[in-house]
């Protein structure tokens, strides 16, 4: 044969190669659409009518209801436990506050619902009284998008448990959250984002995908306050920066106090879930990885391939979450992650500790007639000293996130929270 036709010939397979090649990996990444050709309501935030077109999404989706056992030491499970008991100081360092009355372990996304109001067998927290505004529901329930489109800033303002608005909350975190209910797009629907975003001149609809996969979590998945001076709308203390100094220089320059401490007096913080946050500038972070890659990976439901929507430790999806990128087994991967979390745990316990220590050493001195200005200094080293402990606490991965931020922040906590003590305790003595 002659020579042109066999490189031609080859030329041509080559190329038939590479295109079945393309076209094998597209459709192993496309999540097509599975059930019926149905239309879906703009505005719909039901899961069950999203099972009609993405069956195997759902299912996945409904897994966050199982009970489960943590997947490791540190991992959530789904059952309620109280973290009071298992951090009995956190009574004391949240003294005048709800969350001393009761906080317990974070549960699944189908739970957010129930949690707070109550319903399926489980009883409404004791965190909610008269005083509640529909503002404690912001990241509890798909209906909140619409409510406030609805509601305009009134939404901030209403009481939850005036005039059965707990009726207005059926669905709890669920697909339209996320997705745009005809397009299936990504989709950011909670203002507090959107607006803090704009603030720091990185606005969502310039996110790339990559971004936005990251972004959604960020709706929820984060630090906020109420915001006193704008009608109690939800803000992210992001405009400094995400550095734990960075929010607690927000929050100075500002002024704000979540609560007054019962012990000490003092103007206090209470920390949210920070999870981005605490991941940015992190070894997964910085290599260009989104929460999705870890906590939605790419799994095989029969013979469909999708999205996890299973959120959950990415030790139960060891193979599709960790090995893609680590070639150790899930054993080794396993003793990695837990002698980081081991050491975040010492730290946080003995910052928790040092807190305490210090609350107890201005509600002995307040006792002692000490001079106002000293306490005001201690109440200050104090208040700053707990924010940090309380950024790390809050955050649900027990460090692995950035176990450096982590360990970093808890020793700046401890060194405020023992300045405090000293600078009360020098006072006494005099």
């Amino acid at each position: 044969m002659n020579r042109k036709w066999i490189i031609a010939i080859g030329a041509a397979l080559a190329v038939v190669l590479v295109g079945v090649g393309t076209f094998t990996y597209v459709a192993n990444k496309t999540e097509a659409v599975e059930g019926p050709a149905v239309s879906i309501s703009p505005n719909e935030t039901d899961p069950a009518v999203f099972k009609l077109l993405y069956p195997a999404h759902y299912d996945s989706y409904m897994r966050n209801g199982e009970m489960h056992e943590p997947a490791l030491k540190y991992a959530s499970s789904e059952k309620k436990k109280s973290r009071l008991d298992q951090f009995p100081y956190m009574r004391t360092l949240w003294a005048g506050m709800a969350f001393s009355k009761e906080y317990n372990e974070a549960r699944g996304h189908l739970y957010t619902l129930d949690d707070v109001v109550g319903g399926n067998g489980t009883e409404a927290t004791q965190r909610i009284n008269d005083k509640t505004n529909l503002t404690c529901m912001y990241c509890k329930s798909a209906q909140v998008p619409q409510l406030i489109e609805q509601m305009g800033d009134a939404f901030y303002n209403t009481k939850l448990l005036a005039d059965n608005n707990t009726d207005l909350f059926v669905h709890p975190i669920s697909c339209s959250d996320c997705h745009d209910p005809q397009t299936m797009e990504l989709r950011i629907t909670r203002p507090a984002l959107v607006e803090a975003m704009e603030r720091i001149g990185r606005p969502v609809e310039n996110a790339t995908r990559q971004e936005m996969r990251s972004l959604v979590c960020a709706q929820c998945h984060v630090e906020y306050f109420f915001n006193p001076n704008d009608a109690n709308r939800v803000y992210f203390p992001w405009d400094k920066g995400f550095e734990p100094e960075d929010m607690y220089a927000y929050y100075e320059e500002i002024g704000f106090s979540d609560w007054t401490h019962a012990q000490t007096g003092g103007g206090m913080l209470k920390a949210q879930h920070p999870e981005f946050e605490m991941f940015q500038g992190s070894v997964h972070q910085r290599a260009g990885l989104s929460c999705a890659d870890c906590h939605m990976p790419y799994v095989t439901e029969g013979s469909t391939k999708i999205s996890s929507h299973w959120w959950t430790s990415p030790f139960r999806t060891f193979e599709q979450s960790c090995a893609q990128c680590h070639r150790e087994s899930q054993e080794e991967m396993a003793q990695r992650v837990l002698h980081t979390q081991d050491r975040v745990k010492e730290a946080l316990d003995r910052a928790g500790i040092a807190n305490q220590d210090a609350i107890l050493a201005i509600e002995k001195a307040i006792a002692a007639g000490v001079d106002e200005e000293i306490l005001n200094q201690a109440r200050a080293l104090h208040r700053e000293a707990q924010f940090y402990w309380d950024l790390a606490s809050a955050e649900n991965s027990f460090g692995f996130h950035n176990p450096q931020k982590f360990l970093e922040t808890l020793a700046d906590s401890i060194d405020l929270a023992r300045q405090a003590e000293l600078l009360v305790t020098r006072a006494m003595n005099k």
